[in-house]
């Protein structure tokens, strides 16, 4: 006596109505191609605030001081500077 199994019927697109087509169900959708809503990113070095001031420049302005550290306190060193020093654009 054999058995037959019959699946219910479902209304959904993404069950499958027939086992037949049970293994050919993920290549019968169509793939999506994505178009990013974004460019494409890239690096953000050297910052835009001093990448001029890296790259010469034929016209006479003034040189941008870089804060390092002494060569002898390479671990720590005090910037004495108020914040409105700090922060000063000339």
């Amino acid at each position: 006596m054999a058995t037959l199994m019959s699946r219910p019927n479902v209304s959904s697109p993404l069950a499958n109505s027939t086992s037949s087509t049970r293994g050919q169900s993920a290549n019968t959708h169509p793939l999506s191609r994505r178009n990013p809503a974004f460019a494409t990113s890239r690096a953000l070095r050297p910052f835009p605030s001093i990448a001029q001031s890296l790259q010469p420049s034929a016209g006479s302005k003034k040189a941008i001081k870089i804060i390092e550290a002494p060569k002898h306190q390479t671990s720590m060193f005090v910037l004495d500077l108020t914040q409105a020093e700090f922060s000063r654009k000339d």
